[in-house]
């Protein structure tokens, strides 16, 4: 009788362990938290064997910039720890942006519950913007400078239809430094000041020692001859548009992250 009792117990564990891994895919239960500075939400949150990824929006909760690293977080399964690769991004004051993560593995379907280790967050302070050389159109020099941010002209047209001029920009400052392309303008010879059709280009940042592009141009100016593009000069302003900053890390956040069995089942 007792080797019966045994034999039946070891079949209801086999058929138990069958039962609990024999899902292709297992999902997960939304969940969210916030701190004084942000708040994340994470949702679609999906582990096949060897894959485990979510979705997170992050929203900025203050008027400062924040820097995202997410490679400086990890999952961690079953006592493993699993890296993720990201770009870092930045979060306007206020603004949300959604990423996916994801980490490689073998197995990531048979844990029931792992941990979000959620680090890689910086509150971003922008200094006060730097004082810059009006530049003239037609260039006469094609580099300049402005306090630890190097400006090389790539190349720039101009006719009575339009007006654009490209730079390429290295900053040897340390932290970041922030570039506002939207707030590039050009004064005339009538006096006025235009601002860029480029108005809605999303200010950037630039590490030490990186190199990025950004452009401004003018449609055509109402004024006639005075204002043809084409034949007079203009100077091209680059009023707070070159900013350093400060960075502060902030404190890491440990999420726990169970499955949903309802909707695992349900998606079988």
């Amino acid at each position: 009788m007792r080797l019966l009792l045994l034999a039946g117990f070891l079949g209801i564990i086999a058929f138990s362990g069958r039962i609990f891994g024999q899902y292709d895919k297992v999902y997960y239960i939304d969940t969210m938290f916030e701190t004084d500075n942000y708040k994340v939400e994470i949702d679609n949150i999906v582990a096949v064997a060897k894959e485990l990824k979510f979705r997170m929006n992050i929203t900025n909760k203050t008027n400062d910039w924040i820097l995202y690293i997410p490679e400086q977080g990890k999952f961690e399964v079953d006592g493993k720890q699993l890296n993720f690769k990201e770009e870092t991004f930045l979060i306007a004051p206020y603004d949300s942006k959604k990423r996916i993560l994801k980490s490689l593995g073998d197995g990531l379907n048979a844990a029931r519950s792992f941990s979000f280790i959620c680090d890689g967050f910086y509150k971003v302070q922008l200094k006060d913007p730097l004082k810059a050389p009006e530049f003239k159109l037609p260039a006469s020099l094609n580099e300049f400078t402005v306090g630890d941010f190097k400006l090389t002209l790539i190349n720039s047209s101009k006719t009575s239809a339009k007006t654009e001029v490209k730079y390429s920009v290295v900053y040897n400052g340390d932290g970041l430094g922030f570039i506002s392309p939207a707030k590039i303008s050009t004064r005339m010879p009538d006096g006025n000041v235009y601002i860029t059709a480029k108005s809605k280009a999303d200010p950037f940042a630039v590490k030490k020692g990186e190199t990025e592009t950004f452009t401004a141009s003018w449609n055509k100016m109402e004024g006639g001859s005075k204002n043809d593009m084409q034949m007079v000069e203009m100077w091209v302003l680059f009023v707070g548009v070159f900013q350093e900053s400060t960075q502060t890390k902030l404190n890491k956040t440990i999420v726990p992250l169970r499955w949903n069995e309802a909707l695992t089942l349900g998606k079988k």
